[in-house]
């Protein structure tokens, strides 16, 4: 009899999944789908880090602010990091360290020019708190928040035509400046019925169009801020809105959708030891 030969086939390989942080109160199923190497030190590391990059990042340039009689200050760099709060720490802690990134903001304001214009428009200083919070609501459909499930991008939904709400009570007259907040409501519509994992093994354009869907809402969220600052503080009519504010606003929240989701998809991939859940 002829020894038979041992079939040497390759066993496939499933892929990896980044499941983002969605905080502490989680249900037992989002506890089996963590790491059980998860550091909690890391991830406050990650969080004062992030906060100390955008308060560094907010006196850095790179537009300018248009106010009722022209030019009232610049939009700096930190608009790209507020969506990562959410994204990498969760509702809970991104709030948190959100509110951190603020009171660095509003010092450095105190101090630095180009950074000034959270003085004039104090709102801003909450802008990555907001951001933390309702992005890291959107990670899941359901999230479980002090024992109870929540529908994390329904209530995302809630603020964001709050916010449409109020813009447009006075602003009636540029109607189609939330452009930002329309496309943010649709997208978390969408996240309600679909969730999306990050795959770190997804190669070119996919790798950082997963994360899209987050950023935007990052973005919307962190903006909401000053938009209501401006409409109820600085009193800014509604054709400066509609025909100066707009266009420039428009491609600032763009770079800022296309940067962090680079930004995001790196750190995502490169600390999954931190982030990630497997689907086994």
């Amino acid at each position: 009899m002829r020894p038979q030969r041992l079939s040497h086939k390759p066993m496939p390989v499933r892929p990896r999944w980044v499941v983002m942080s969605t905080d502490g109160d989680m249900g037992p199923q989002d506890e089996m789908e963590l790491l059980t190497g998860v550091s909690e030190t890391k991830l406050h590391a990650v969080g004062m880090i992030l906060a100390a990059i955008y308060g560094v990042a907010s006196a850095i340039p790179i537009s300018a602010f248009f106010g009722s009689v022209g030019v009232s200050g610049s939009i700096g760099l930190s608009i790209c990091i507020a969506p990562l709060f959410g994204i990498l720490l969760g509702p809970k802690r991104g709030f948190a360290y959100g509110l951190v990134a603020g009171v660095i903001q509003a010092a450095l304001a105190t101090v630095i020019p180009s950074a000034a214009l959270a003085l004039a428009v104090p709102t801003m200083v909450l802008g990555p708190s907001v951001s933390g919070l309702f992005t890291g609501l959107a990670l899941r459909p359901w999230t479980t928040v002090a024992g109870k499930r929540i529908p994390g991008p329904s209530i995302t939904i809630i603020y964001l035509l709050l916010v449409i709400i109020l813009y447009e009570i006075p602003e009636y007259e540029a109607w189609w400046f939330p452009a930002v907040y329309f496309a943010a409501v649709i997208t978390a519509l969408l996240l309600q019925v679909k969730e999306v994992r990050f795959d770190p093994s997804a190669e070119g354009w996919k790798k950082y169009l997963q994360v899209v869907p987050f950023t935007i809402i990052g973005t919307a969220t962190d903006f909401s801020m000053m938009t209501l600052g401006a409409v109820y503080l600085m009193g800014i009519p509604a054709p400066v809105f509609g025909f100066v504010i707009f266009p420039f606003m428009l491609g600032e929240r763009i770079a800022a959708i296309v940067v962090s989701a680079i930004i995001a998809s790196v750190a995502l991939a490169a600390f999954s030891d931190l982030w990630t859940g497997t689907t086994e």
